[in-house]
């Protein structure tokens, strides 16, 4: 800097929480720096740089990322800031940091500390303090964590207030009576009506129901599971099911035994009986086989086992009102419905399609469809007893003969270009079934194709 020309002096400050003695904090440090850099006549204030409600321990903060960017173009000369903890409490990005802007030519003062970044020392002082007050952030994460713990062990809840079917306030819930009679009406449909996820959002977006959060957007299965899974709803309590393994980063990870987490039974008023949520668990477990989380349809027998060959998505019912007023029933790929031919290119099977075929394999490899049918439905009766209406009703089906009976046969339908590649249950291979007339559901070959 020549004679008679001002250092652009520019300051950093930040407070960690925006609660209100915080931002008072806020407003005294941009006093002191005004007043501490006009006291200087060498030096021109460029900019007060102040972030609200962040901690030190991350990098990603608007107002200092403005400030870096500002002193790479060349618009300050020296920042000033009250210690090394304001500036940063991760050694390595305070180090990073300081590095980058001396080699522009920017120093930066810690007044309270008593490091400047230009002298020779300022590095390696820079470093120590730095150090301590890692180790300080990091002591303050474990005394918040044992604080959290301790209210949660008592009762408080964490979390934001966006609990469907609560009112979260002051760590207590209270129930939202017509979120409540949404949750029931889940519940009743799942378990005592044999819905699946996804016909059950399509009722209740059809019902013209707002769902969580997105009230513009349609239910969407998953939506439905979390309801479905969310213990809060009989009245018991799960917290720490997030935890931050690192305090530096602070990122969020699903709780997979990292941490102790904290359930409390009973804790506040439930929206479903408890022994209606418990049957709900065992359904889900019993509709979603070898621990698999996958969507369940009562609807069809090949519900969830149609594969799009094009694209690997699942293929999804759908159904039209033809000119003449007849239900026409097909499959379409999901990636297609949701995004158009953009999504997907791979044509639509009509449901009779997949019923011949199948019927057309179990011909081929010399299963009796009738017999099987007969059979399954005998032993059914035989057990269900006073559910025996029930069990007919469920084996009763309007294209495929016995399908109650065959829905276990087929482990995966793969839909291809006018063919479908049948994987059987326990039987190496697939069998590939080539359409000769694709609307008409009519076959003319059947070939095994052996796993590579």
């Amino acid at each position: 800097m020549s004679g008679g020309e001002q250092l652009r002096v520019a300051a950093y400050c930040r407070v960690s929480t925006a609660q209100d003695d915080q931002l008072h904090s806020l407003e005294h440090q941009r006093r002191y720096f005004a007043e501490y850099i006009s006291r200087r006549p060498d030096w021109a204030l460029v900019e007060i740089y102040a972030d609200r409600g962040l901690s030190g321990t991350t990098v990603h903060r608007p107002a200092f990322q403005r400030m870096i960017a500002a002193a790479q173009a060349g618009e300050i000369d020296l920042i000033l800031t009250k210690e090394v903890s304001r500036f940063a409490r991760n050694t390595v990005d305070a180090l990073a940091h300081t590095r980058a802007l001396r080699r522009i030519g920017v120093g930066v003062v810690f007044i309270t500390d008593n490091i400047d970044t230009r002298q020779n020392d300022g590095e390696f002082r820079l470093t120590i303090m730095a150090s301590v007050a890692q180790e300080e952030s990091r002591k303050t994460s474990e005394r918040v964590k044992w604080g959290q713990r301790r209210s949660m062990e008592q009762g408080v809840v964490f979390g934001c207030n966006n609990i469907y079917g609560f009112d979260l306030r002051g760590g207590r819930l209270t129930v939202k009576p017509e979120e409540a009679a949404v949750i029931r009406t889940v519940y009743h449909k799942f378990l005592h009506e044999g819905k699946g996820t996804y016909i059950i959002a399509r009722e209740l977006t059809g019902a013209g129901i707002p769902p969580p959060r997105a009230r513009d957007k349609p239910w969407s299965s998953t939506m439905v599971l979390r309801l479905l899974r969310n213990e809060k709803y009989c009245g018991d309590l799960l917290q720490k099911k997030t935890c931050t393994p690192d305090f530096l980063d602070h990122r969020k990870v699903k709780n997979d035994g990292r941490e102790e987490q904290v359930y409390l039974r009973g804790h506040h008023e439930a929206i479903v009986p408890r022994e209606q949520f418990d049957a709900v668990q065992r359904e889900l477990a019993r509709r979603a086989p070898n621990g698999q989380k996958k969507r369940h349809s009562a609807r069809y027998w090949c519900s969830g086992k149609l594969v799009c060959g094009g694209c690997g998505s699942r293929f999804v019912p759908r159904q039209r009102i033809r000119a003449d007023g007849s239900m026409y029933r097909f499959w379409a790929c999901r990636a297609q419905v949701q995004h158009g031919r953009a999504g997907c290119t791979m044509h639509p099977v009509p449901h009779s399609t997949v019923c011949a075929g199948m019927l057309y394999l179990l011909d081929r490899i010399g299963i009796d469809t009738g017999r099987a049918a007969t059979e399954t439905a005998a032993l059914c009766l035989k057990t269900a007893g006073a559910d025996g209406e029930a069990c007919r009703a469920f084996l009763q089906t309007e294209s495929l003969p016995g399908g109650a009976a065959y829905a276990a046969l087929p482990e995966q339908i793969t839909v291809e270009e006018r063919a479908l590649a049948v994987r059987l249950r326990g039987v190496p291979g697939m069998f590939r079934l080539q359409a000769e007339d694709w609307k008409r559901g009519i076959f003319s070959s059947c070939e095994r194709v052996q796993d590579t």
